[in-house]
């Protein structure tokens, strides 16, 4: 092993960097809800890559096309063997039924083994790395585009509608196939063309791929929410997964989709939203009442700089002021805790010595962030958020759901809305307006 690194990369023009650089490859998903879908991953694409083309430092990497290499280079036989033990334990673990407790057991093992096959693939960008060329790791992610694009391209060739991909794994859907065993040839022919083991990540009773909150056109890769056929509910890019999100919120938004999750198919989800409403509305009531304990309220943003270099004070930024008042100094990086409250500066550092008062508690800020949360799991079912804002009141009316998102049976409503009673001519005289129905 060398003591320093004798390789260093060579200049090259932009226009080269441009093109040799990539990164993984996205798909646009389509919008909206679907249902038997299944999501087929490849096994630790990149390191299966490094070993699959040979690309180590002191190799010229391969392609997918070429034979398997006869003399393989450090970097792959030293992945070799924790690749293939990791194939195995994935393909052990759907065997296994849900009481069996090494299925805990497995899943640790093959989560460690993935993040010990990740850090390899990073570790080969490593400007500092002994093993490390950068020209290495672009070949790394080469890879993973063709592999991933030639099982788009087995996909439609099988008749399967290719919905979304995600760098790894791609979510297909065909009408015939509602089964896993369903999937099982087109696993075969995606290893056949990419030499690469790929596995079922599961298959959903349904599954809604979101669009941008900026933009509802522009469809987001990493926002979706499902439900898989054993009844589990896998969540991506929502609320529920981010760590700056008020416990209440996150809690809300998954109980809202675990609520929907018990709905057997996508064509029974129409009779679990006004359940979900009423779960929704009655956090909102215990908002209002004061029933939320103030830590599930409290949010913890990072601090990415200082507070002087900020053009306009961010919310961790305002309660890093209020802690260096107080003699603590967050260091950027941190994670500030912080109430939203009335007033400027419209923030409470939660790690003061002094107490909130709990009548500064700004309870539309929090109304606002869950409603957002909530709009993000009600507008696939064709549920705006204008009309969520409505509906949340205890004299709503449920309106039909588009058939755009895939509900064939939307709820039986009446053809307008009640009638507005009239307005007692004393109240008029009194008040001067009409009061609001």
């Amino acid at each position: 092993m060398p003591w320093h690194k004798q390789q260093v990369e060579q200049p090259r023009p932009l226009i080269d960097m441009i093109h040799a650089d990539f990164g993984g490859l996205v798909y646009q998903p389509t919008v909206g809800l679907h249902r038997d879908v299944a999501a087929v991953d490849f096994v630790s694409l990149y390191p299966a890559v490094m070993v699959r083309c040979n690309i180590s430092p002191e190799k010229t990497a391969l392609s997918l096309s070429d034979p398997l290499p006869e003399d393989p280079g450090l970097v792959p036989q030293t992945l070799a063997p924790l690749l293939r033990k990791r194939v195995l334990l994935k393909q052990r673990l759907p065997d296994l039924p849900a009481w069996d407790p090494r299925r805990q057991w497995y899943k640790a093992r093959t989560s460690a083994h993935k993040w010990l096959l990740v850090v390899c693939f990073g570790y080969l960008g490593y400007k500092n790395a002994r093993f490390g060329l950068i020209g290495s790791h672009e070949a790394v992610t080469a890879g993973g585009r063709e592999a991933l694009l030639r099982a788009k391209e087995a996909a439609e060739d099988a008749g399967f509608e290719v919905l979304h991909m995600f760098v790894d794994a791609l979510w297909v859907q065909r009408k015939d196939c509602s089964r896993p065993e369903d999937f099982q040839p087109l696993q075969d022919e995606i290893t056949c063309r990419t030499g690469l083991p790929i596995a079922l990540d599961g298959l959903y009773r349904w599954v809604v791929f979101l669009p941008s909150r900026a933009d509802g056109r522009i469809p987001v890769g990493n926002r979706y929410f499902g439900v898989f056929q054993d009844g589990s509910v896998k969540v991506r890019g929502l609320d529920a997964r981010r760590r700056d999100t008020a416990p209440w919120v996150a809690d809300t938004q998954m109980a809202l989709i675990e609520t929907l999750a018990r709905a057997l198919d996508a064509d029974a989800l129409p009779e679990y939203i006004p359940a979900a409403l009423d779960l929704l509305r009655q956090a909102l009531r215990q908002l209002a009442a004061g029933r939320v304990p103030l830590e599930d309220l409290l949010t913890a943003q990072r601090l990415s700089r200082v507070p002087e270099k900020y053009t306009s004070l961010s919310p961790s930024a305002r309660a890093a002021l209020q802690l260096r008042a107080a003699g603590k100094e967050p260091s950027p990086g941190q994670r500030v805790r912080l109430l939203y409250v009335y007033g400027k500066p419209g923030v409470w550092a939660w790690d003061r010595p002094e107490q909130v008062d709990v009548r500064q508690i700004d309870l539309r800020a929090y109304r606002t962030l869950l409603l957002r949360a909530a709009a993000d799991v009600f507008q696939p079912f064709g549920i705006s958020p204008q009309e969520l804002a409505l509906r949340v009141d205890d004299h709503a009316v449920q309106a039909p759901l588009s058939a755009a998102w895939g509900i064939k049976k939307p709820w039986n409503v009446p053809e307008q809305l009640p009638a507005r009673p009239p307005v007692p001519v004393e109240y008029k005289k009194s008040h001067g307006q009409a009061p609001l129905a």
